[in-house]
């Protein structure tokens, strides 16, 4: 609800701020989100501004489904605010029933339905009210592992942490790369990979939008002789086990209007990781840089721009096969989705230009008895993009003719936005080589 302004004074005072739907989140983190506080004088010229970036603080808390400000004054010089939530639903014990691939198209093309994943997925979000993170996997299939990990608050100005604990175990891992597509090994009566990790990390949250973390890491490596003996390079040097340190830092910038689905503002990612501290093994050093940044905004109406630039950069010229990098994981290129670009470094570039088919909708689910689940929110956008990308290795392959080559790919899509964070993507790809595909993807960067 906006107000006339037109009787009142340059500065305003913050008289009173009313919280309504927070029944378990805890109203300090609220406050925590809001670019004013109780008492506070604020400029009448950036009342908008402030109200706006607040609400989009609070939403991408990813504790709310809906967010509204109300607000009045109740003299020439004082206002008071009225924030309503929509909480969403905090605790999950859910079946698990995934694929395991690197994406769901690879997996749709190689119909493997050994590579799915089931087991328990227990999540406590907004643990005691305050924001906390809770959560235990266990899962079985291609995959066997047990995860525990808690998360605290990310408290403006002030020293979060966390924690994680994690087990896997595979009777079925890539192991090489060969026609630029990941070659698999198997074994039936036992396991032929089990790795550990455990984390600790330190966060700070400086001025709303300025995020450090500091993570340590301990690894663990074990696999089957079968493993060493295909590719000896799996944990170097024909190993059989691999134990190492590692620290990381993380500096992070988001502006942007949304997590989920970007239509303004900017992010940047930086992050440097030192695998091995020559303490408990002097088999791995390999210093990492990675950088990333987004940026979107409005060309016209309801024509939006986005653009992604990327960039991993490795040290050590021979790493493991196990940490090796490329594009097809983490990182990918859209109509190279089958593929798996091995190399050392790499750098990407995203373009897309979007067009708004149905802005944001609210729509009431009344045969849903639960608040959380019965009012939903959605927009559907059309797009056109187009991906460009470099892969560096020394000596790679002599089939994957991808790495150190110039490589590119262009097409559309349709992007599902809708509640609970979730974007469900369908885009029609063509790549340099000529391969043309339909593919799927959940909750896709760009």
């Amino acid at each position: 609800m906006k107000i006339d302004l037109t009787k009142a004074k340059d500065t305003l005072i913050v008289s009173k701020i009313y919280l309504a739907g927070n029944n378990k989140t805890k109203p300090k983190v609220i406050h925590n989100e809001l670019l004013f506080k109780l008492n506070d004088q604020i400029a009448k010229n950036e009342l908008y501004s402030l109200v706006g970036v607040s609400r989009q603080n609070l939403l991408n808390t990813s504790l709310f489904n809906f967010v509204d400000f109300n607000y009045w004054l109740i003299s020439p010089e004082e206002i008071v605010f009225e924030i309503k939530v929509d909480e969403r639903w905090y605790l999950w014990a859910l079946p698990i029933f995934e694929q395991a691939d690197r994406n769901f198209s690879a997996f749709l093309d190689n119909g493997d339905w050994s590579r799915v994943n089931y087991g328990l997925y227990l999540k406590r979000e907004n643990f005691r009210g305050m924001n906390e993170l809770l959560k235990l996997k266990i899962r079985m299939g291609f995959i066997n592992q047990v995860e525990v990990l808690y998360k605290s608050a990310e408290n403006n100005n002030k020293l979060g942490w966390g924690s994680s604990v994690q087990y896997q175990a595979h009777n079925q891992v890539s192991y090489s790369i060969i026609d630029n597509e990941a070659i698999y090994a198997k074994l039936n009566n036992s396991f032929i990979e089990q790795k550990g990790f455990a984390r600790l990390f330190l966060n700070y949250r400086h001025n709303f939008f300025h995020r450090h973390m500091l993570e340590f890491g301990y690894n663990s490596f074990n696999i089957h002789d079968t493993l060493a003996a295909l590719n000896s390079n799996y944990l170097l040097n024909g190993n059989t086990s691999l134990t190492y340190l590692s620290v990381k830092y993380n500096y992070n910038h988001d502006k942007r209007d949304s997590k989920a689905f970007p239509l303004d503002g900017y992010m940047f990612d930086a992050s440097i990781t030192q695998s091995g501290l020559g303490i408990i093994s002097d088999d791995l050093a390999n210093l990492s840089l990675e950088l990333k940044y987004f940026k979107f905004g409005n060309i016209h109406n309801r024509f939006y721009y986005g653009w992604n630039i990327g960039t991993l950069l490795n040290t050590a010229s021979n790493n493991p096969y196990i940490i090796s990098n490329g594009l097809g994981y983490d990182d990918f290129l859209n109509g190279f989705e089958y593929n798996v670009i091995e190399g050392n470094s790499y750098a990407f570039s995203k373009q897309k230009i979007t067009f708004e088919l149905i802005p944001q909708k609210v729509a009431h689910l009344n045969f849903i008895g639960l608040n959380q689940f019965s009012k939903i929110h959605y927009a559907l956008y059309l797009k056109a993009f187009y991906d460009v990308g470099y892969v560096h290795k020394e000596n790679p392959g002599l089939s994957n003719f991808m790495t150190n080559e110039f490589l590119y790919s262009y097409g559309i899509g349709l992007d599902l936005v809708t509640y609970y964070d979730k974007v469900l993507t369908f885009n029609y790809a063509v790549n340099k080589f000529g391969k043309a595909g339909f593919y799927i993807h959940l909750n896709l960067d760009m």
